[in-house]
C-alpha cells in the first residue's frame, strides 16, 4: 500500500504542475466566467429570476415586515439585499433596511413608516435591490379581514408550461392567519405553512377563503412555449464545456502517466524493480485522476461563486451531478489512453490515437446518429428522432455525460427523452467496468 500511494502521490504531483492541464482548465475558466455576465444580462433584462414577497403588520403603530425571496419556482433562497418602500402617490422612495434572507424561513424588517400610510395607500410597492438589480413585489390588501397577502408568479419546477403561485400572508397583527386557505379554480390548493408562505401550480382563479369571506387574488393562465431558466442555461453551457475540456485534459494526463512512459520504455524500467505490475499501473491511473478531478472541482466551485454574485443558485444536485460528470468522463478517458499506450510504435503514437477517440466521440458519433435516423425512415424534426439519438448516445461517454448534468435539470424532458436515469447508471457502470477489463487484459497480455 505504501509503495501503491507513493506512486500516487509522485504522478498527481507531476500532473498537477502540467503546463498543458493548467492551461486547459484556465482557458475553460475563462469561458464559463466570461459568458455568465452575457447570459445573466440576458434574462434579467427579460424577466426577474428572483421573486421578492413581503408581508407588512402593525407594529405599535408603525410598519414592520415579513419578506422572503424566492427563485421562480419558489424555493426561498438565502441572499443580501436592501430594501426600500415607495409611495404610489408621488413615488417617494424611503429606504427601509439592509437584509439578508434565509432559505427556510422569512426575516422581519422594521421601520419608522407609519402603518395607517400603508393602509391607505391605493397601491403599495416595495423594491429589493440585489446584486445591483432591482425587484419589486404585489400586494393585496384585504382592509376588512386585517391581512396582508403579497404574491408572484412562478412556474413548475418539472413542467416548464405549468404556471404557479407563490403567496405570503400575514395579519395586521404580525401572525399567520388561521383558516387561511387558496383555491384554484374553486379547489383548495392548499393553506400556508408556519411562517405564513404557500406555493401552488395549476390555471386559472386563484382565490383565497379567510373566515367568511373571500376574495380573488389573481388569475394564472398557461405558459405557452418552453420556459428555460438561467440555471439551466448555464448548465447546459457547463455539461458542453466539460465534456470538449475534460476529456482533453485527460487524455494528456493518461499519456503524460502511462502511454507515453509505456512506449518510450521507461515504464518498463519502473517494473524491473519489486513492485506488481498493479501496483504501478493502477497507481499512475489514480495519480492522473486526482489532478484533473481537483482542477475542475475547483473550477465549478468558482464558478458556483461568481454566480452567485449575480443572484444564480444552483441546487445540491445539480451541483453533484457536474462533479459526477468529470469524475466519469476524466476516467473512462484516462483508462482509453492508457489502453492506446500497449499499441504504441511511437511515442506520439498514443496521442495521437487520444485525439482520434476525442474526435470520435465529440463529433463523428454523432453521424453515426443521424445514418441511423436517416436509415429508420424517422422524421429528424420529430421527438422519435430525438429519442433515437439519446438511445444511442449512451454508448458514447460523451453523451452519457451530458445525461448525468441533464438529470438535474428540472425542465430537461427533451433533452433527454427516451432515456432514464437507470439507463445513463447502467451505461455509464458499462463503460467503465468494460474499459476497465480491457485494460487489465492487455496489461497482462503484454506483460
Amino acid at each position: 500500500m505504501r509503495k501503491f500511494l507513493t506512486i500516487v502521490k509522485r504522478e498527481t504531483w507531476r500532473e498537477i504542475k502540467s503546463l498543458k492541464i493548467i492551461v486547459i482548465a484556465v482557458i475553460m475558466l475563462a469561458i464559463i466566467l466570461g459568458t455568465i455576465p452575457l447570459i445573466s444580462s440576458s434574462f434579467q433584462s427579460s424577466s426577474p429570476q428572483l421573486r421578492l414577497l413581503v408581508a407588512p403588520f402593525n407594529n405599535n403603530g408603525s410598519m414592520a415586515m415579513k419578506l422572503l425571496v424566492i427563485d421562480n419556482t419558489g424555493n426561498p433562497v438565502s441572499i443580501s439585499g436592501n430594501l426600500s418602500y415607495i409611495y404610489y402617490n408621488n413615488d417617494t422612495r424611503v429606504f427601509i433596511s439592509n437584509f439578508k434572507t434565509s432559505s427556510y424561513s422569512t426575516i422581519t424588517l422594521y421601520s419608522n413608516i407609519p402603518f395607517s400610510n400603508y393602509v391607505n395607500q391605493p397601491r403599495n410597492f416595495f423594491e429589493a435591490s440585489i446584486s445591483g438589480i432591482n425587484i419589486s413585489t404585489f400586494i393585496f390588501i384585504d382592509v376588512s379581514d386585517s391581512l396582508s397577502i403579497s404574491y408572484w408568479d412562478i412556474v413548475s419546477p418539472s413542467n416548464s408550461s405549468l404556471p404557479g403561485i407563490a403567496i405570503l400572508v400575514t395579519s395586521f397583527d404580525g401572525k399567520v392567519p388561521s383558516n387561511f386557505s387558496i383555491y384554484i379554480n374553486n379547489t383548495l390548493a392548499g393553506i400556508p405553512n408556519n411562517f405564513g408562505y404557500f406555493r401552488a401550480y395549476g390555471t386559472g382563479n386563484v382565490t383565497y377563503k379567510y373566515m367568511n369571506t373571500s376574495g380573488l387574488i389573481t388569475f394564472l393562465s398557461p405558459i405557452k412555449g418552453i420556459s428555460i431558466t438561467v440555471q439551466e442555461v448555464i448548465t447546459s453551457l457547463s455539461s458542453s464545456l466539460i465534456s470538449l475540456f475534460v476529456p482533453i485534459a485527460a487524455i494528456i494526463a493518461g499519456y503524460d502517466a502511462f502511454a507515453k512512459e509505456k512506449v518510450s520504455g521507461a515504464l518498463d524500467i519502473i517494473l524491473s524493480r519489486p513492485l506488481k505490475r498493479e501496483t504501478v499501473y493502477w497507481g499512475k491511473i489514480l495519480g492522473a485522476f486526482i489532478p484533473i478531478f481537483i482542477y475542475f472541482t475547483i473550477i465549478s466551485l468558482l464558478s458556483l461563486l461568481f454566480l452567485m454574485h449575480y443572484g444564480i443558485f444552483f441546487t445540491p444536485l445539480e451541483i453533484i451531478s457536474l462533479v459526477a460528470s468529470v469524475s466519469f468522463l476524466t476516467f473512462v478517458f484516462i483508462i482509453l489512453e492508457g489502453i492506446s499506450g500497449f499499441f504504441g510504435r511511437s511515442v506520439a503514437t498514443p496521442i495521437i490515437w487520444g485525439i482520434v477517440i476525442w474526435i470520435f466521440f465529440n463529433m463523428i458519433y454523432s453521424i453515426f446518429s443521424l445514418v441511423v435516423i436517416f436509415i429508420s425512415g424517422t422524421n429528424i424534426l420529430s421527438s422519435g428522432a430525438v429519442k433515437i439519438e439519446n438511445i444511442i448516445g449512451l454508448g458514447n461517454p460523451i453523451d452519457i455525460a451530458r445525461y448525468i448534468t441533464y438529470f438535474s435539470i428540472p425542465n430537461s424532458q427533451i433533452l433527454i427523452y427516451g432515456v432514464s436515469f437507470a439507463d445513463t447508471v447502467i451505461a455509464s457502470l458499462a463503460w467503465i467496468i468494460v474499459t476497465v477489463l480491457i485494460f487489465i487484459y492487455l496489461s497482462k497480455k503484454f506483460e
